[in-house]
């Protein structure tokens, strides 16, 4: 009998253990990715994504949509930067990861907005006007929302889209800046917005889109709610908050 209960205890530490060590490795990635997004320091989520990959922490769906999430972060921060090469060769990475898991996981919102979005990538890459990959990314996207209205990654992934694509196919900067601003309220609604480079980025989307909006007072605001949140935001504290302050006093 007392061995029985000693196995039990032993078997509960152990899953303890286990769910410790992953949880931890995970807020790793999460806090580390955040340091370094804000800091403006984006070549070492390369070290992120492979720190992942050589990892055993690449099991569960969550685990490995994690890691494609960092493949979709720093592959959009590529393009931002023009680095068209390198973007190329974590965008085919990040996709083949994602098709991998829809071959296992179909009806997965966030799997599915990550291929609309990847595909949208190879169109920003090499200015490709394929009609049938602007239908696809917008197709996967759709099939996202469709699956959950909610998720907060196909709603920033549709914004995206219809931001930048070209009115003639159905891009409206208008009805992009909404989809932002829902996507932010439900991180927070959600509990999601703590040190999270995703919701952060959010914000700054919105504010850009205020600004190529020439609604100029509204992104000061947003500018300013940003670095209330976070002081230490670089790209926003040095770069985009400046240059609106500059075109304001003209």
């Amino acid at each position: 009998m007392h061995l029985i209960l000693y196995l039990k205890k032993a078997i509960v530490l152990v899953l303890l253990f286990l769910f410790s060590t992953t949880a931890n490795a995970e807020y790793k990635y999460k806090s580390h990715s955040y340091k370094t997004f804000i800091s403006s320091e984006m070549f070492k989520w390369e070290g992120i994504i492979k720190s992942i990959e050589d990892s055993s922490h690449l099991k569960t769906i969550e685990q490995k949509l994690e890691l494609i999430s960092y493949y979709y972060g720093y592959t959009g921060h590529l393009i931002g930067k023009k680095k068209f090469e390198k973007a190329t060769k974590f965008c085919t990475i990040g996709e083949h990861f994602t098709d991998q898991l829809l071959r296992i996981a179909p009806k997965n919102s966030t799997a599915n907005s990550y291929k609309g979005a990847f595909i949208g990538f190879r169109i920003a890459i090499n200015k490709l006007k394929n009609m049938k990959l602007y239908d696809d990314s917008k197709a996967f996207i759709d099939k996202a929302l469709e699956l959950d209205p909610n998720n907060t990654q196909a709603i920033i992934d549709k914004a995206n889209y219809l931001f930048y694509m070209p009115s003639m196919i159905g891009g409206d900067k208008q009805e992009a800046l909404h989809l932002y601003i829902k996507g932010a309220r439900l991180m927070e609604k959600n509990k999601d917005a703590h040190q999270n480079w995703f919701y952060l980025n959010t914000l700054t989307l919105i504010a850009m889109a205020y600004d190529k909006t020439d609604q100029d007072h509204l992104a000061k605001i947003m500018y300013e709610k940003i670095l209330h949140l976070e002081p230490n935001y670089r790209w926003v504290k040095q770069d985009l908050y400046p240059k609106l302050l500059l075109k304001l006093e003209k």
